[in-house]
């Protein structure tokens, strides 16, 4: 029994972020949280950085939502004021939000390059402005 509790206790220190979050992270439809700061937040903020940016780079885009992107219920064509790019927002992201064309939101998530794909944006969580 001793064990089971010495062992709970360095796992709770050694991991604290369980304690707070689980495995996600923390993570909320308010975005990431963490240091802000230099080197800590994500410096691609516009469709144009984010084309020429590494593949898994973090952005923080704002700007709206204008339609859906090809075939697929995830994929949405977002727009800045420097161009359009497809977003995947998984559905549960939503949490039953409304977002319509004339909403501007904040987009949390990492630039996607597939091979012989277009450059899209993995939405992790947003925000309605």
């Amino acid at each position: 029994m001793r064990f089971l509790i010495a062992l709970s206790l360095v796992l709770f220190f050694a991991f604290p972020g369980w304690a707070v979050g689980g495995f996600q992270g923390g993570a909320s439809s308010a975005g990431p949280g963490g240091f802000v700061g230099p080197g800590g937040q994500a410096s691609v903020t516009t469709v144009a950085q984010a084309k020429s940016a590494r593949d898994d780079t973090p952005v923080v885009l704002t700007g709206h939502i204008v339609s859906r992107a090809g075939g697929d219920h995830e994929h949405y064509l977002f727009r800045d004021s420097t161009g359009e790019i497809v977003v995947d927002i998984d559905d549960e992201l939503f949490m039953g939000r409304t977002v319509t064309p004339e909403m501007t939101v904040r987009l949390y998530g990492e630039v996607d390059k597939e091979l012989m794909e277009r450059t899209k944006i993995d939405v992790k969580s947003f925000e309605i402005q």
